[in-house]
Parts: structure tokens; C-alpha cells; sequence
């Protein structure tokens, strides 16, 4: 009896790896459904799902998705182009792998002392009650202490694999012939080998080195000096009559260029480029205006440029919390200043729709009760308008913006850091998404845009089918496949040198790749200090959150 008990307790011991083992194996039943990563996306389901956020009053929140946290400004790209999309793309690195399930823990753990303590009264949705269930049911906290348990490596590929499962089609494995694409690139160094490029030519040179994910704009003395370095390797080269040796060296130099203009977030492994990256797409409204393109009208957008994040001019934080209770106490992230007072930033809608009185939505989003705390109809929804709408601002939707908080970084110092690209209006974010080599025409199946008479959701610009709403937002240039997918004859992008977006390439039969409309999750919680509400979105483990502020040691 004494062995067997020994026994039993060795393998209890061994439990949370042999759980670890089987998950890597494949041993649980994933709790999300796959998606496409590319291509024509689930449309019934996309159409038929009802979008946006539904509530009673208003009243602030929490995010209750499974986005990983970035603490590293210098890998998130943020992009605003053709379309009315925002897309979010950063390179998985290894401590935000690390620090994924610990993070989720984390703050479930939070949320949970916090009701404890009384401090956070959970109201309206059941959003937490729904996170809580995910993270019980896959395991999570169980999952989270095996990091100090675990060799390194292996806890990394356990927490990666929970990653993709709890973001299904927004975790890519991108693996880049570096060698082989260095080949290619090398051929445009040839009207270089007599003459210096310009600064465009420049620029355009070091982007060209990894297409779609490199946005140099502006050409530091260390980039000039490794350009050119390069271009007199790529010319002993070719003169030696391309000898092995020459070829090595020059490697060496446009390896040093290439590390120098991406500050090494690229992992080469010999000659591959290997990573993880993530990926959101989010539907977007802009400015409520329209402007003239090839004989139509499209959506403007007014203020192209690449811009960081900043302070906020009243508050003087780039993390801020708008007082006035019509933004629902969500986040306002401003990226530029008009004037002393005003500025353009990301934030959520200042209207809602009424469920009770418009006369546009659907009769059976009038009667949700989706998640509902007391199970009666939802009187109001904040739906996004993909298309002209704000003032200049650019709009992003209640559980969105809220999930955007949670990827950019916890800190207000890192904040400011963070870039963002915005594309003149007729010019398409054109992104290799899964790395194949194939580039495509970013897009998110989400077919609503609607306008506004005074403050209220006046009428429908185009109907919600794909076709109807496509027909509205591209106007033309493009065609169907047979099998559904839409092209783009033409699909003209901007690039950026300083601060300002000019015309960039011109890519033709480009694929519109259209990203699933992501569920928005939240929870609300009763009122209290925006301080509170600020502190509460940036819980990690990587980032020291003020207790005091959170009042987690109250009783």
C-alpha cells in the first residue's frame, strides 16, 4: 500500500507535465472553431452573427478576449488604408510568448479578487463569466504554472499553441528564404553600381529587402553607411564573376543592413527567416466626407502620414479616458494634435444606436438578449460604421478598441513609441499576411456603414450583403473569381518618407484577403475612478500595476 501511494503521488506530481505533454499533442479538444487564414471567410456566419456591442446604460468596461499583450513598441505596425480597415500586425517575440498564459491568469486572478473585495461589480453581460469559462476549461491556470516547472523551450511551444487555438486565424508562421530573397533583391542594386541613390531610392532599396513588413522612412547615417557597404559588396561580386566568396561577404553586409533598418525583431535561423506573427483587422470608420477617385466617390481620409501616438492635450497621457459617459469610458488614443486643443485619434463611437426606435437594423437585433445578466432585449448598440463618419477622428468599436488597449503596451512611457501608417485615401494596405510571397489587399468581412442626422443613426449607406456593400465602398477596379474571392485589377499603396505618405507601388491582380470580423468581448462593471478603469486595461506580468490604484489589498 505504501508503494502505491508513493506512486500515486509521483504521478500527481508529474500531472501538470504529462497535462503539458497531451496538450502539445493534441490531446484537448480545442474550444474555438478554425478559420481561414485566407481567401473567402465563413460569410453566412459573418453576415448573420449580430456585430457590435449591446448594453443597457453606459457605463465603462474591461476586455475579456485572449489577445496577447506587446510590451515592445518597435514590433507593432499599425496600418489604416483603402477599405476602412485598421490593421494590427507584431512579431511574436519569445518573452511575449513566455508571458501569455501567465498574463491570462493573471488577469483572470485580478478580476477575481477584485469582485472579492468588492471593488469591481460586474453589470449587465456576462463577458467575464464567459472568459472565466475559457480559462477553466482549457486548463489555463494549471497551464500557467508550468513555467517554473518546465524547460524554457518547451513551455514556450505550450503557450504558443494556446495562443493560436484562443486567436484561431490571427497567428501566422511566416518562414522567408532569406537567402533566396536576397538573390532577387540583389538585382536592384544594379543602377546603383556608377551612382548614389537618392533618399527615396534609398528608402525604397531597404524596404524592398522584406516587402509589406519593412516601413523605413527615414535614412539615419548608420543606414547610409550599411547601404552602401552593401551596394560595394554587390559590386565586388559582380565583378569577381560571382564568386562564392564575394557572395559571402556581401551576405554579411546586407545581413548587417537588414538587422540595422528592423532592429533585429526578425529572427534569422541561417539563412531563414522564422517567426510568429499576429495579426487584427479591424473595421474602421473616418472622416465624413467623401472625395473624388477615377470619376467616384470614396470614403476620405484626410490626414495621411505616418504618425506615433501621443499625450492627449488636456490630460497629457496618450492612454486616455474621455469623462464625457457617451464614449463609455473607453479608450482615446490620439496620434495628432490640431491646433492647441483638438486632435485626431482612435476612439469609439460618441452615438449609439436605439434598438427601440431605428428603423434600419434588423428586427432580431431589436430583440438580443445575447449574454444577457437579466435577459431582456439590449436597447442600445454601439455599431460601427465602416466608412465616412467622425470628424477626422478614426472610429474603432467598443470591444475593438478595447482589445486594441490590451495588445500595446501596458506602460505610458512606451506608448508614444508606437507608429502608426495611415494610406492616402484611394491607396490599399497591401500585406503579405501568411508570408507565401503572395501579397494581398488587406480586408474584413463587416458589411455596415450608416449616416448620421444631428447625433442619431440616420440610414443605411449601402446595403449589409457583401456584394451591394462592396459595389458601395470600392466602386470598381476589381472583379469576382469563381470561387468567390474578389480581385483588384489595380491596387495603388502609399509609402513614407519623414512623416508624409506619398504614392508608393502599384501591385496588379492582387487577392482581397478578408479577415473574419472578430467578436467584441467585454464586461461592464459599475462605475468608478477613470484612474481605476486606465489601471484595470493594463494589467500584465510584465508590467508593474499600481495596487493602490486597483485597491487590490482592500478588504
Amino acid at each position: 500500500m505504501k508503494r502505491i501511494t508513493c506512486r500515486l503521488r509521483l504521478c500527481m506530481e508529474r500531472l501538470p507535465l504529462i497535462l503539458a505533454m497531451l496538450f502539445l499533442q493534441g490531446g484537448f479538444v480545442a474550444q474555438a472553431t478554425e478559420v481561414p487564414r485566407s481567401g473567402v471567410p465563413n460569410q453566412k456566419e459573418a453576415e448573420s452573427r449580430p456585430p457590435g456591442v449591446y448594453f443597457y446604460r453606459l457605463e465603462p468596461s474591461f476586455y475579456t478576449g485572449f489577445a496577447p499583450r506587446c510590451q515592445d513598441p518597435e514590433r507593432i505596425h499599425m496600418h489604416v488604408g483603402r477599405g476602412n480597415q485598421l490593421r494590427v500586425t507584431f512579431v511574436l517575440s519569445d518573452p511575449v510568448i513566455d508571458s501569455y498564459l501567465p498574463d491570462l491568469a493573471l488577469r483572470y486572478h485580478v478580476c477575481e479578487k477584485l469582485i472579492e473585495n468588492g471593488t469591481l461589480t460586474l453589470t449587465q453581460n456576462k463577458g467575464f463569466e464567459n472568459f472565466r469559462s475559457v480559462i477553466m476549461e482549457e486548463d489555463i491556470l494549471k497551464l500557467a504554472g508550468l513555467k517554473k516547472e518546465m524547460d524554457e523551450a518547451e513551455f514556450r511551444k505550450v503557450s504558443l499553441k494556446m495562443l493560436e487555438r484562443l486567436n484561431p486565424g490571427r497567428v501566422f508562421h511566416i518562414r522567408i528564404d532569406f537567402d533566396r530573397r536576397i538573390r532577387g533583391w540583389s538585382s536592384l542594386l544594379d543602377p546603383f553600381m556608377g551612382k548614389k541613390p537618392t533618399v527615396e531610392e534609398s528608402l525604397d532599396l531597404i524596404n524592398q529587402m522584406l516587402p509589406t513588413r519593412m516601413w523605413v522612412s527615414e535614412l539615419t547615417p548608420a543606414l547610409t553607411t550599411r547601404l552602401q557597404q552593401a551596394i560595394v559588396g554587390y559590386v565586388l561580386y559582380e565583378e569577381s564573376e560571382k564568386g562564392r566568396l564575394f557572395w559571402d561577404k556581401f551576405y554579411t553586409a546586407v545581413v548587417d543592413l537588414f538587422e540595422t533598418a528592423t532592429g533585429n525583431i526578425y529572427p534569422l535561423k541561417g539563412t531563414i527567416l522564422d517567426f510568429n506573427e499576429f495579426t487584427a483587422i479591424y473595421p474602421v470608420g473616418t472622416a465624413n466626407e467623401f472625395t473624388r477617385h477615377e470619376g467616384e466617390d470614396i470614403p476620405l481620409h484626410p490626414y495621411p502620414g505616418r504618425r506615433s501616438l501621443m499625450n492627449h492635450q488636456r490630460t497629457q497621457v496618450v492612454d486616455h479616458i474621455a469623462d464625457a459617459a457617451c464614449y463609455g469610458y473607453l479608450p482615446w488614443i490620439p496620434y495628432m494634435h490640431v491646433g492647441k486643443t483638438l486632435h485626431n485619434a482612435f476612439h469609439t463611437l460618441w452615438f449609439n444606436i436605439d434598438t427601440r426606435t431605428n428603423r434600419f437594423i434588423p428586427d432580431d437585433w431589436k430583440h438580443n438578449t445575447r449574454d444577457s445578466q437579466n435577459g431582456d432585449p439590449y436597447p442600445h448598440i454601439w455599431l460601427l460604421s465602416r466608412g465616412p463618419m467622425s470628424h477626422g477622428c478614426t472610429h474603432v468599436n467598443a470591444g475593438h478598441i478595447s482589445e486594441l488597449r490590451q495588445i500595446l503596451p501596458s506602460s505610458e512611457e512606451l506608448l508614444p513609441k508606437v507608429v502608426t501608417y495611415h494610406n492616402k485615401s484611394d491607396q490599399f494596405d497591401v500585406f503579405d499576411i501568411d508570408g507565401d510571397g503572395r501579397p494581398e489587399v488587406m480586408g474584413v468581412a463587416y458589411f455596415h456603414a450608416y449616416s448620421l442626422n444631428g447625433k442619431t443613426p440616420h440610414q443605411m449607406r449601402a446595403p449589409s450583403d457583401r456584394e451591394s456593400f462592396y459595389k458601395w465602398l470600392y466602386r470598381k477596379g476589381y472583379h469576382y473569381e469563381p470561387d468567390g474571392r474578389v480581385v483588384f485589377e489595380k491596387a495603388p499603396t502609399s509609402k513614407f518618407i519623414g512623416k508624409s505618405a506619398i504614392k508608393g507601388k502599384t501591385y496588379e491582380n492582387v487577392p482581397l484577403y478578408e479577415a473574419v470580423y472578430e467578436p467584441e468581448t467585454l464586461q461592464f462593471f459599475k462605475p468608478t475612478s477613470i484612474p481605476f478603469v486606465r489601471e484595470l486595461r493594463r494589467v500584465s506580468t510584465t508590467y508593474p500595476i499600481d495596487r493602490k490604484v486597483l485597491k487590490l489589498d482592500e478588504k
